[in-house]
């Protein structure tokens, strides 16, 4: 008889990132800042951050 290993593998899912950070370092403004927070709270997943951020306008040169 064959000996089975029956353990489970545990798949992290993705890590929540701090929204006011994020808003930092891409530069989002604070209207918008607030509005993600208050959509999603402090923190959430980059995925659902980026899904439900405005893109900013171009910098023309």
């Amino acid at each position: 008889m064959k000996k089975m290993n029956n353990r489970q593998v545990r798949i992290p899912g993705p890590k929540d990132q701090d929204i006011t950070e994020h808003c930092r370092k891409f530069g989002i403004s604070p209207a918008e800042e607030k509005k993600l927070k208050k959509l999603l709270g402090h923190r959430a997943p980059l995925h659902e951050i980026q899904a439900n951020a405005s893109t900013p306008q171009p910098k023309w040169r």
